[in-house]
């Protein structure tokens, strides 16, 4: 299998259907595999308008904001080489997946690939976003996949993956093509988006990152004592992702 695309969705039966309605029009061949997760949806969605082969699970654990749970369940359950995820209202049509097909296998190790985004109704152009990428799996696994630590409490998730892959050397690249599309009017409302404990969260796994870069830090650190008074005190926090998969799933029979 060459890919593997990963969305999970929270309490939105109407994006569930969109998403259903464009990987419809998708020629899946023998390349691309279709990996769902319901993210503890109240009630639990209807999958039955996906396609018949598309891989569907659920986490039984009602965590506010478990995104990365949710992107490494499919990491774990995906098949591909590479991994894509994208969010609750982006789209991805069927032109665009054959041209991302195509470049796949040329693409160079070690970079993450984003996309360019645009308005599905006026076409006009967003910002890049970090939650909308390809990257290899076993590279994804290697770091860590995204640190659950950020579960819990909105935001910086991405900022983090991001800001680790970079600090041990990984590039970020953005595709010419395929496009993205955003429909903004499918994004889940009526959420908490403090940012304030995941920001603060953030910079204390960088802080720990920075000073085990240097000789003398990496030697302090090495003492288990000095490390967890470290993390006791709340001067870091550990800087690598620890223990994925900290809640219970299913597979969702069909």
């Amino acid at each position: 299998m060459l890919l593997s695309v990963i969305v999970h969705i929270y309490n939105n039966q109407k994006a569930l259907e969109d998403q259903a309605a464009m990987w419809k029009t998708w020629d899946l061949g023998n390349k691309v595999e279709l990996v769902f997760i319901d993210d503890c949806s109240s009630p639990q969605l209807d999958v039955s308008s996906l396609p018949l082969a598309t891989k569907c699970y659920r986490i039984l654990d009602d965590i506010p904001w478990n995104m990365p749970g949710a992107k490494n369940l499919g990491a774990l359950k995906a098949s591909g080489e590479w991994l894509l995820f994208y969010d609750t209202d982006q789209f991805l049509d069927s032109e665009g997946l054959k041209k991302l097909v195509e470049q796949l296998p040329a693409l160079p190790a070690r970079t993450i690939f984003r996309f360019n985004r645009f308005d599905l109704k006026d076409h006009r152009p967003l910002p890049i976003h970090q939650n909308c990428q390809v990257i290899r799996k076993k590279e994804y696994l290697d770091l860590g996949g995204y640190d659950e630590d950020f579960s819990g409490a909105y935001g910086h998730d991405d900022s983090y993956f991001e800001r680790l892959w970079t600090f041990y050397g990984g590039k970020i690249s953005v595709l010419k093509e395929p496009y993205i599309f955003d429909d903004d009017r499918l994004a889940t409302q009526n959420l908490d988006r403090d940012k304030k404990r995941n920001r603060l969260l953030r910079r204390k796994k960088m802080r720990h990152l920075h000073i085990e870069s240097y000789t003398q830090g990496k030697a302090l650190l090495k003492s288990t004592f000095i490390f967890n008074f470290l993390i006791k005190c709340q001067f870091i926090a550990n800087g690598r992702p620890q223990s994925n998969i900290r809640f219970k799933w299913e597979e969702i029979k069909r």
